[in-house]
């Protein structure tokens, strides 16, 4: 057995930064194009049947989920507590769980919360104040399967406020520390998990996204962002440097 690269290292367990600089994993675009087609039955821009939507990206690092997002939506806001080259709206102002969600957008600012989130134990605030700020058609998050499982995050989320659908993934989506690989490879299987916030959910779909769908909903524009140099972020706001504020986190 051939060992992977050390800069082209997978996840496997768990996505935890510890150099103070958060949690960066780009996302493949063509997982946010699975998720907005075949799951959301989105139309592309300028289609018959497009619909104008708004969509927020509040950990968008170097923008891997915006750019396909910007397929479909028709107003897509990005932000990041850390800067890592892409747009200008980060710092400690974008920090998505320590400042309340009236202080960035009116309630129902957006159609939808698109993001893949840090892991570990910020996962599950990011979802709650996702769904804090009311979205009116509602959140998806791109997660390891293995997130569906232990017994507080069951109690406290998924039965408090089930998901509408759970979108698994046939083939594996690759997730690199740091980079995009398009030829990249994984040990770790991933589903989108969606609320939809404009009808009430009594009980959970599982659907599975089909084999080959890489294939499918893939760009050569997709290249550029493989090519794309690693950026250190800035700065880290108050998330990482001060502790104490994720009390925060559940007001």
């Amino acid at each position: 057995m051939n060992a992977s690269p050390k800069n082209n290292r997978s996840v496997m367990a768990s996505r935890v930064e510890l150099n103070g600089q958060g949690d960066y994993f780009p996302t493949p675009p063509w997982a946010t194009r699975v998720l907005c087609e075949l799951i959301l039955r989105l139309e592309k821009v300028g289609e018959e049947e497009w619909q104008k939507l708004s969509v927020w990206e509040p950990a968008c690092g170097g923008g891997h989920m915006v750019l396909p997002l910007r397929d479909y939506f028709d107003n897509v806001i990005a932000s990041d507590l850390f800067n890592r080259g892409f747009g200008d709206a980060h710092g400690e102002a974008w920090d998505f769980l320590t400042i309340l969600p009236k202080w960035q957008f009116p309630l129902r600012a957006f159609d939808w919360i698109i993001t893949n989130p840090p892991f570990g134990l910020l996962a599950q605030q990011f979802v709650e104040r996702a769904l804090a700020h009311k979205p009116k058609r509602g959140v998806a998050v791109l997660m390891p399967l293995r997130w569906l499982e232990t017994i507080d995050r069951v109690a406290t989320l998924f039965m408090e406020q089930p998901p509408d659908t759970v979108a698994v993934f046939a083939e594996r989506v690759a997730i690199h520390k740091g980079h995009y690989d398009p030829k990249g490879g994984t040990a770790t299987a991933y589903c989108w998990i969606i609320w939809r916030t404009e009808q009430a959910t009594s009980s959970t779909k599982l659907v599975w996204i089909p084999p080959n769908s890489k294939k499918r909903f893939s760009k050569l524009s997709d290249l550029k962002l493989a090519s794309a140099p690693q950026v250190v972020a800035e700065q880290p706001g108050p998330l990482f440097s001060l502790p104490e504020t994720l009390e925060v986190c559940n007001a």
